[in-house]
């Protein structure tokens, strides 16, 4: 993907998805925001909230587990934490998290390379997150679901509207990938608990019997933390 035309240049807020959507993003925006609503960014929202720190992993990296170990880092199965947003509000302040997924985690680590500053977006931190990134072209970077988690991209109802509402929040000129996902958003802004309960995401997670993180991923704007990766981890 060299075409510059892929870049959305002459726009404020820009949105793309997946890893070839931080590649392109990160060439020309000042600040890139990695959203992932279901669940890894509401995830990492409530544990940085909490005074957490999450250093994001490449899903089934043994070696990027092996060095976050090496690190101090506590990994899913060390402890009652998990991806489960559920599973980190009473997480300890001061826990440093390690968090791998095939979505926002492989995206997040991705985008560390990149140099450009990164923050973890989602509908919980949206209104934060757009004050905190105005600083130049903002790259929004939809991570989406895979299909079975190892094959192609699956664009996700959830992810669309985690985009859009930080792209409303963000304002300014928006491209038109921006301006769809802002419509989206504000379609169903007052139903959002309904819709990521009925979408398909949504009804994975519910029908594994984890309802609660898809009512905790659902809430906007109850959030004024921005976690920004700070030398590979994201932090307050």
């Amino acid at each position: 993907m060299t075409d510059p035309s892929f870049d959305q240049a002459g726009f404020d807020v820009r949105v793309e998805w997946g890893l070839d959507g931080v590649a392109v993003l990160a060439r020309s925006c000042a600040v890139l925001v990695i959203v992932d609503v279901l669940s890894f960014s509401a995830s990492v929202d409530i544990a940085v909230s909490r005074g957490g720190r999450v250093l994001p992993v490449r899903y089934r990296d043994e070696r990027g587990e092996a060095e976050a170990r090496a690190a101090g880092a506590a990994l899913p199965g060390d402890g009652p934490w998990t991806l489960r947003p559920s599973s980190l509000v009473d997480l300890p302040e001061g826990t440093f998290l390690a968090l791998p997924s095939p979505n926002g985690a492989t995206l997040s680590a991705a985008a560390a390379e990149t140099g450009v500053p990164v923050l973890a977006g989602c509908l919980r931190n949206a209104p934060a997150v757009a004050k905190a990134a105005k600083s130049g072209p903002v790259g929004i970077v939809a991570a989406a679901e895979r299909w079975g988690h190892v094959g192609a991209l699956r664009p996700c109802v959830e992810d669309q509207l985690g985009a859009g509402a930080i792209a409303h929040a963000l304002g300014g000129a928006l491209s038109p990938e921006a301006r769809l996902a802002e419509a989206a958003y504000l379609a169903f802004a007052d139903y959002l608990p309904a819709i990521l309960r009925e979408c398909s995401s949504g009804r994975e997670l519910i029908a594994g019997g984890n309802a609660g993180d898809v009512d905790l991923a659902s809430r906007h704007a109850v959030s004024t933390t921005v976690p920004r990766l700070v030398e590979g981890v994201f932090e307050s």
